[in-house]
């Protein structure tokens, strides 16, 4: 959801939450991991490594503003178990 994005924002902007009765929450020294399952449709297609991982970066980037992407200090891809 778009809002959830915006929340998402402040923080990793500001290292801070603000909520709508101005209760500060600090995210500061906070690891944030977030979970997604776009471009696994990819898995299973017997793509070469390099063509699944650009795959995986332009489906991110159709689903995921730049000022978010930009903010994140790196994706890590998990294959699916066998």
């Amino acid at each position: 959801h778009p809002e959830v994005f915006n929340l998402l924002l402040q923080v990793l902007d500001d290292g801070r939450l603000t909520d709508s009765q101005g209760h500060v929450v600090d995210f500061r020294n906070t690891i944030i991991l977030m979970t997604s399952n776009i471009g696994s449709e990819l898995e299973g297609q017997g793509l070469d490594p390099a063509a699944l991982e650009r795959g995986r970066a332009e489906a991110l980037r159709r689903h995921f503003r730049p000022e978010f992407l930009n903010r994140l200090d790196g994706i890590l891809a998990f294959h699916p178990l066998r």
